[in-house]
Parts: structure tokens; C-alpha cells; sequence
């Protein structure tokens, strides 16, 4: 008879679980779990921004390539340096806007699956 009891207790015990983890969901999905989401988004751009060396060439955009001191150095390497500036910028705006997206589909997940079974 005292199985039986232990039984239904831990029965009672996982359904009582499961229901608060149900309910709970919604609470960790847009507070901690967003905030994790977020910190994850900022080191993904910035991880990116780090890959594509934006920064190193933005520090070193107008110094000649190559140790060129001459003239035609100096202005073949700013205008180099700027196509390769604009290129990577260029992939870096594309990389933030997946980034975005990405955070976007996670906030709006949650309310599109409800709204998609309540309709």
C-alpha cells in the first residue's frame, strides 16, 4: 500500500513540475532568457566586426600600404584601403541586419505560436 502512496505522490510531484515549468516559460523566455539572447547578439556583431577588422581599418585608412611615402603610394593606398573599407562595412551592416532578424524572430516567436494555435 506504501508504493502505491509514493505512486501517486510522485506523479502529483512531476505534474505539479511540469505545469509551473509551463507556466514559467513565458516569464524566463522574456527576461532572462532574453537578456542572454541579447548578450549573445552583441558578441556576435562584435565578434564580426572583430573577423572583418573594420576597426584596424578604419585606425589605419590613411597611412600608405606597403611603406609607400610617396604621393602616388599614399593615394593608391587611400583608395584602396576605402574600397576595402566600404566592402567590409557593407558585410558588416549585412551581418548586424541577420543579427537583428535573428533577436526579432525570438521575441516574436512566442506570440506568433499562440496566436497561430488560438486561431
Amino acid at each position: 500500500m506504501k508504493s502505491g502512496a509514493n505512486i501517486i505522490y510522485a506523479f502529483r510531484v512531476t505534474l505539479f513540475d511540469l505545469i509551473k515549468e509551463i507556466l514559467y516559460f513565458p516569464v524566463w523566455w522574456y527576461s532572462l532568457g532574453l537578456w542572454q539572447v541579447l548578450r549573445g547578439s552583441g558578441r556576435g556583431i562584435k565578434t564580426g566586426s572583430q573577423r572583418l577588422g573594420v576597426g584596424v581599418m578604419f585606425r589605419y585608412w590613411f597611412k600608405p600600404m606597403y611603406g609607400q611615402t610617396d604621393w602616388q603610394g599614399k593615394i593608391i593606398s587611400f583608395f584602396m584601403r576605402s574600397a576595402v573599407l566600404f566592402g567590409r562595412t557593407i558585410m558588416l551592416l549585412i551581418w548586424t541586419m541577420v543579427v537583428l532578424v535573428g533577436l526579432a524572430i525570438y521575441i516574436i516567436l512566442p506570440v506568433a505560436i499562440v496566436y497561430l494555435i488560438v486561431k
